[in-house]
């Protein structure tokens, strides 16, 4: 029990300082080398910041959300991301353990959180991280294909994911002309409909749109967005991802399975 505690904890602390590293690489993407020659600062004063301020989600709570140097607040986005990255790998190590399939998932959700904010921030995908994550997939395949279960079933039911969910919308971006939704967004698709596989790829598509509607019909009604605007859709898609590889079965069972 207290085994099983401390390996929890150790994925927490390892989480939030994944994902402080994250919030990083979300701030400087558009030029990735001033990660390597720019000490973190305040971007409101452009102090460099002490260590003892750079304690993910710690440091945050105990500025009281304020810069130490200059008192403006600090965005949310810091700790949102550290605590979501932190529960979001305590759910791969409850449903992998300690294994390299578990590292496949944590590297690629590592790639989505990214993937994620970016979208939200600037409404559009990093498609140079997708592909990043389709090779990492790839090649996990391969590996799991040759070395490990040696199914074929593995490959097939990734493949058939991957048309399910990429080619579904594949085919509403032809239809509307990039009117409902980007290209980026299918290359995504085939990425998430492939690490979730058939059946339940069907479910993340399914809970993508449901998803994107409550919140679409929440930021309506509260006035952030009007009908003309443009909402990512990426999100959703990679919020589905988790909530599917979660939870999938139980709902594949309760729900499509009174259908299929």
């Amino acid at each position: 029990m207290e085994s099983a505690l401390l390996n929890y904890l150790i994925v927490v602390v390892f989480g939030l300082a994944i994902g402080s590293l994250l919030n990083v690489v979300i701030l400087r993407f558009d030029d990735l080398k001033t990660i390597f020659t720019v000490r973190s600062h305040c971007p409101k004063c452009k102090k460099q910041l002490p260590w003892y301020d750079l304690i993910p989600f710690f440091s945050f709570i105990a500025l009281r959300s304020k810069c130490r140097f200059c008192g403006k607040p600090i965005s949310f986005q810091y700790p949102l991301v550290e605590v979501g990255a932190a529960l979001i790998f305590v759910g791969l190590f409850w449903k992998f353990g300690f294994s390299l399939e578990f590292a496949v998932y944590l590297i690629i959700s590592a790639i989505l959180i990214v993937i994620f904010v970016y979208d939200i921030l600037h409404q559009m995908i990093a498609d140079i991280l997708v592909w990043i994550a389709l090779g990492i997939w790839a090649i996990w395949l391969l590996i799991d294909f040759f070395l490990i279960n040696q199914s074929l079933s593995i490959l097939l039911n990734s493949l058939y994911g991957a048309l399910i969910l990429g080619g579904f919308l594949a085919l509403l971006v032809v239809v509307s002309r990039e009117k409902w939704m980007g290209a980026g967004d299918i290359s995504l698709g085939f990425l998430l409909g492939a690490m979730v596989f058939y059946p339940k790829a069907i479910v993340a598509l399914f809970l993508s749109f449901v998803i994107g509607s409550i919140i679409s019909l929440i930021l309506l009604v509260l006035k952030k967005k009007t009908m003309k605007d443009q909402i990512p859709f990426a999100p959703f898609l990679i919020a589905s991802l988790w909530i599917t590889l979660f939870w999938g079965d139980k709902l594949f069972d309760w729900y499509l399975g009174k259908f299929l």
